[in-house]
């Protein structure tokens, strides 16, 4: 008899394999001492490890498998930059485990099975990730419940009852995947939940590792993959050449719904110029407006990137603000609701576009947090620079030195931007055609010189301004020359 041969396998071997269709029947390749690869029909790849073992109720011994480990799910593709779940290296290291239970008496699927029944209370899936949760309580509420929800609708009935260190990288993969099929079944294929979950759990690992110390690896990262791509929806909002006829509306809601607040005129009228989200509008106060430079200054703590932003006020922002004062100066809040004695709520904006008919019929579905969708659109056509309209979303994380220093820097673009939308917009309200079509590059050269004069005059009041008011303050004359040379 021949000697088997052993370490059949390679690793560009078993990558080609990955390469290749599912087989019609489940395929295996041998690398020999009991280790073999399973190539499924439906495109996934694993380890097995073929053994025998008799227990004290079996009469003699039986032929088992033990799963040794996942290669590729079915959803993975094999690009550059994939990466196997179980290598061949480590598929043998756990062969060569498996093999020195089994000489000890220990039958190794048995051993896996009840590993995960061997633990303390405070190593449970379920219990860490409440420890994260309470974590989080520092973030807004809304985060808080969202991510609660996360845990109780989807994720804990798969993993809660597990201790962290015995979750396997396919107790993960089958999580996702069944809450992809649970929105599946209900006819929403595009639904995001199912990779938060995803993200959720890898955070979690993270969690346990940094935080509580955990030696485990954070098998977690990447198994999106095995989803099916989401695909996002665009925000509803109107097309440009609808945005006069609701620049016309929204002036006369209260016309129109004799009921309705002028709170909610002022909040639309504002939120068409300054495209902020819808939460920041609604919970603006009054001692962010910073009236020497004309900025709205909202702190990190209510952003959605946690970062300081700022909004150049346009005077047409100014007079809507200042329309205010009387009403709600006394609340702190520029907007307030006094039905309800507190600030709007999240509804706020798209009841009162649905009042409008802004809901498909008669008009397009239109909501509060289109209004960016269209601010983006327009200043993109109106040809202001990608940098300066993404800051000014707040888009871009301006954690880098370089992007604190670019918004510092684009401050004075912005505020000419910010003008020159509050400008736009009255045309589109009087009916003005606007041409939207491709300038020559003589007409691109004015419009951009014009506004760098208009630039450099905001740079330059700014700079007297500073000078004058460190003069007023007993600043000396050879310091403030130092000063203006830097500035």
């Amino acid at each position: 008899m021949s000697e088997r041969k052993n370490y059949l396998l390679t690793d560009t071997g078993v990558k080609a394999i990955a390469k290749q269709s599912a087989p019609a029947k489940r395929t295996r390749y041998s690398d020999g001492d009991s280790l073999y690869l399973i190539h499924d029909p439906k495109g996934s790849l694993y380890w097995v490890m073929a053994y025998r073992y008799q227990s004290n109720k079996d009469i003699k011994s039986k032929q088992k498998t033990f799963h040794v480990g996942t290669y590729r799910s079915s959803k993975q593709l094999i690009d550059a930059s994939f990466k196997p779940e179980v290598t061949l290296k480590q598929a043998r290291s756990e062969r060569d485990n498996a093999k020195t239970l089994l000489a000890d008496g220990i039958d190794p699927t048995e051993h896996k099975n009840q590993h995960k029944h061997n633990f303390e209370e405070k190593d449970l899936f379920k219990v860490i990730a409440k420890s994260y949760i309470d974590e989080k309580s520092k973030t807004t509420t809304k985060n808080v419940q969202k991510l609660q929800g996360f845990l109780d609708n989807h994720i804990l009935k798969h993993l809660g009852a597990y201790p962290i260190g015995a979750i396997t990288t396919q107790d993960i993969i089958k999580t996702g995947l069944a809450i992809q099929a649970s929105f599946e079944t209900q006819g929403k294929h595009t639904s995001e939940t199912a990779p938060k979950c995803m993200g959720l759990i890898s955070s979690i690992f993270e969690y346990a590792i940094n935080t509580l110390g955990y030696d485990i690896i954070n098998i977690a990262i990447g198994r999106n993959k095995a989803l099916r791509q989401h695909k996002a929806e665009r925000m509803k909002a109107v097309e440009q050449h609808e945005f006069p006829e609701l620049l016309r509306h929204i002036d006369t809601y209260i016309e129109n719904h004799p009921n309705g607040h002028e709170q909610t005129v002022a909040g639309l009228q504002l939120m068409t110029l300054c495209f902020v989200r819808t939460k920041e509008l609604r919970f603006f106060e009054w001692s962010e407006i910073d009236y020497h430079q004309s900025v709205w200054r909202i702190p990190a703590h209510k952003m959605k990137m946690r970062q300081d932003h700022i909004i150049p006020l346009s005077p047409q922002a100014m007079a809507i603000i200042e329309r205010m004062r009387p009403l709600t100066e006394h609340t702190g809040y520029v907007f307030y609701n006094f039905e309800s004695n507190k600030t709007y709520s999240e509804a706020w904006f798209n009841q009162a576009l649905q009042r409008m008919g802004y809901t498909g019929d008669p008009y397009p579905k239109m909501t509060g947090h289109g209004f960016r969708q269209l601010a983006s659109t327009g200043l993109y056509e109106l040809k202001f620079s990608k940098d300066v309209i993404e800051i000014q979303l707040s888009h871009l994380d301006q954690s880098s030195v370089k992007n604190r220093y670019d918004l510092s820097a684009h401050l004075a673009e912005r505020q000419v931007m910010m003008s020159q939308w509050a400008r736009h917009l009255d045309n589109l309200r009087a009916g003005c055609a606007v041409n939207f079509g491709l300038l020559s590059p003589e007409a691109l050269n004015i419009v951009m010189t014009e506004r760098g004069r208009q630039e450099m005059q905001i740079v330059a009041y700014e700079k007297d301004t500073l000078i004058h008011y460190l003069k007023s303050k007993g600043v000396s004359q050879e310091l403030l020359m130092k000063l203006a040379d830097q500035l």
